[in-house]
């Protein structure tokens, strides 16, 4: 009897602990896919260049597929620090590339991963999930760090950056080398050979290599080394397979189509460049556009005239043909995962999210680059498919959300607590759950925003922000000066009409949408409603 009641305590005791196992066991599991400067292209956009992406195509074509989603600051950092952390920057007082450690306003928040990890969920990672990978101890295991190889070398330094041989003459008189590394592209079997004192000083090296200096072996298509989205796509996949006794988390981050665009030559075989569209164009686009914002990050603008000045159509073509082939490449590395979901006991009980950091220009507006308040550099794709659900999967949401809203989403669905600062920061998410959204893309009753959020800054100047409605798109720059766009008339934002007295109501009716996140999320300091 004595014996009984020491069991019946200990049961008891433990009640609690078993109640929550048993909660956390019945939760969804996570995978969550992002990749680097996918643009929308993924969603096959009318008179646009055409993406093979099979594997993408039919995870859209069973998810929600919101067209409307954009990315928070539209380059990988900063993007990924507000998605992580369900924060915009403004309050986070940072959009650049600062490590999340090192980020004042982070240091007592919770990401994502380690807000499941909190919660009774094991929590998996590999690539470019953060900008420098994992970030900190978020994870129960984490795979490989973020790598944009395979790099061809010069033999002294790191291989990472390093131009490639064939096309160093290309770019010379246009741009420094340091961005060489961003026009550079084409398939591994062209095997790079830097000749000793070809550049002054340099010993030289054969070869393609990791950033990690060790050797990429390129004998033949079928003979060669697995590149880092190859080796992530691995470790997700053995992931997926392993017995899981709690729910997961499970983050991948493929790298490409970020640049270099090297990749295996069949995806360059895949579009001849003969059949090539280039992307809409207009000339004299930047004509009406803010001056400020014409006027900032350079980068981008130097590359396509350096691309144009050294081959003209045919060098765009021949780019356009690279950013084809390496979105090819991901959608196979995306399949490979998918299709281990499918054949893995966990199919029917996991939430899948596709997105991507930021979008990018591939000509457009004269540019080839992210980090611009256009639709081209913030327009992303992001899918979600919940299982078993016959709600909204397979359907269309036109409205605005933002990647911001994929923190409060994930709490949402899994059931986790609202408020992952709380007794840290105590700071609230600044996203809302797209789940009304998830189960009827027409509804009207969500309560998040009526548009989607984002912004820019260069150093401590003023930052510049921007809106998107579903047909919209207002900006107002850190001097003052503004753009409107229409997506109805003006899908590619030619036609800046701020000016235009007619749309006088509908810009201030945006700038006021604008105000209010910014009241309640931050102002910053010299930005007010008088601007």
């Amino acid at each position: 009897m004595k014996k009984l009641r020491v069991v019946l305590l200990i049961l008891l005791c433990l009640s609690p602990c078993l109640g929550l196992v048993e909660a956390a066991e019945g939760r969804p599991n996570v995978l969550f896919i992002i990749c680097d400067d996918l643009n929308d292209w993924a969603l096959h956009p009318p008179e646009h260049p055409k993406a093979k992406t099979p594997n993408i195509d039919r995870l859209r074509n069973r998810s929600v597929n919101f067209t409307n989603a954009h990315a928070v600051v539209p380059v990988c950092g900063p993007s990924r620090k507000c998605l992580f952390s369900g924060l915009y920057p403004q309050t986070l007082d940072n959009y650049d590339f600062a490590r999340w450690q090192s980020v004042p306003a982070l240091k007592a928040c919770v990401p994502l991963p380690l807000h499941f990890l909190n919660n009774g969920y094991d929590t998996y990672g590999t690539g470019k999930l953060l900008h420098e990978g994992a970030g900190g101890d978020f994870y129960t295991e984490y795979g490989i760090d973020p790598d944009y190889g395979p790099w061809p070398w010069q033999g002294t330094g790191s291989p990472a950056n390093t131009s490639h041989p064939a096309q160093f003459e290309t770019w010379k008189e246009y741009l420094p080398e340091k961005m060489h590394r961003d026009l550079n592209y084409g398939p591994f079997s062209n095997v790079p050979h830097w000749k000793k004192g070809a550049i002054k000083g340099i010993p030289g090296a054969r070869g393609w290599y990791y950033e990690s200096g060790k050797r990429f072996t390129y004998i033949e298509a079928e003979n060669r080394d697995k590149t880092p989205d190859e080796i992530s796509a691995d470790w997700a996949i053995d992931i997926l397979k392993k017995k899981h006794n709690s729910p997961f988390y499970l983050g991948v981050g493929f790298i490409r189509p970020h640049t270099p665009l090297y990749a295996p030559r069949k995806y360059f075989e895949m579009f001849p460049l003969e059949e090539i569209q280039l992307p809409p164009y207009k000339k004299n686009d930047l004509d009406d556009c803010a001056l400020v914002l014409r006027d900032r990050w350079q980068w981008g603008y130097q590359k396509y005239d350096a691309l144009i000045k050294a081959g003209g159509e045919k060098a765009w073509k021949e780019w356009v043909q690279a950013y084809l082939a390496c979105m090819a490449f991901v959608d196979d590395q995306i399949g490979e995962v998918l299709r281990a979901l499918k054949a893995s006991p966990y199919c029917d009980n996991t939430i899948v999210i596709l997105t991507s950091d930021n979008g990018y220009h591939v000509g457009e507006k004269n540019c080839i680059q992210k980090w611009h308040l256009w639709d081209e550099s913030t327009r992303v794709p992001l899918f979600i498919h919940i299982p078993d659900s016959n709600k909204g999967n397979g359907q269309r949401c036109d409205h605005p959300v933002s990647l911001i809203d994929i923190y409060p989403t994930l709490v949402d669905l899994c059931d986790l607590p609202p408020m992952p600062n709380q007794g840290r920061s105590n700071t609230p998410l600044a996203g809302h759950s797209l789940k009304p959204l998830l189960e009827n893309p027409k509804c009207d009753a969500w309560n998040g925003p009526a548009v989607a959020f984002m912004g820019i800054r260069d150093g401590k100047e003023h930052p510049h922000f921007s809106v998107r409605s579903r047909r919209y798109r207002y900006t107002l720059c850190g001097n003052g000066e503004e753009e409107l766009y229409d997506h109805k008339n003006d899908p590619n934002e030619w036609l800046n009409l701020a000016t235009k007295s007619e749309y006088s109501e509908t810009k201030k009716r945006l700038r006021g949408e604008l105000m209010t996140i910014l009241r309640i999320t931050g102002t910053p300091m010299g930005f007010s409603e008088d601007h």
